[in-house]
């Protein structure tokens, strides 16, 4: 069977045309829906500031960290929160590690990662009847010199160092600011 040249260019152009068709749909869908998704990741951000600094009233994102204050003036700085990533296991473990004033740690969130279910992950596993991870509560109210003391997670140990990890890069941040 032969196939001739005006066969080949009509099955091009509707081969072409719904590439294009679909290239715009999909264009239109992200626009669409990058709105709600940006309004998510605000949204959730907020619920992680009240995690990890549950006193603050109000924060200004600055320079890639949130400054937190305990009036809605903006008037006293309690802390600080700064968004780090690591390498672990099975990928980037992103936090959210909150540092006081005094330069101790509020709290942390695990923003993501792509660590081994039931390995891995226990880095923001809660055991019941508590209401936050357990192996992040070892760092709540640790300084910078007394990182040492936090145990990483037996099956667990890169993406418990991950976290560490983390943590030390916030100090850096940290630090660069309060000089």
């Amino acid at each position: 069977m032969k196939i001739d040249l005006k066969e080949i260019i009509v099955i091009s152009l509707k081969l072409f045309i719904v590439v294009l068709l679909s290239a715009v749909l999909l264009a239109v869908v992200y626009s669409i829906t990058i709105v709600k998704i940006e309004e998510n990741e605000k949204e959730r951000e907020k619920e992680n500031i009240k995690i990890i600094m549950p006193d603050a009233k109000s924060f200004e994102y600055k320079d890639n960290y949130y400054v937190l204050f305990s009036d809605e003036n903006k008037n006293n700085i309690i802390g600080y929160i700064f968004k780090t990533a690591s390498k672990g296991y099975g990928g980037n473990v992103i936090c959210n590690i909150g540092i006081r004033k005094d330069g101790k740690i509020s709290g942390i969130v695990v923003v993501s990662h792509s660590e081994t279910p039931g390995l891995g992950s226990k880095i923001e596993e809660v055991k019941s009847g508590e209401n936050e991870p357990y192996y992040l509560k070892r760092f709540k109210d640790k300084s910078e010199n007394e990182l040492g003391s936090v145990e990483t997670i037996s099956g667990a140990t890169i993406s418990s160092k991950a976290v560490i990890v983390c943590v030390k890069e916030a100090y850096k941040i940290f630090n660069n600011i309060k000089n």
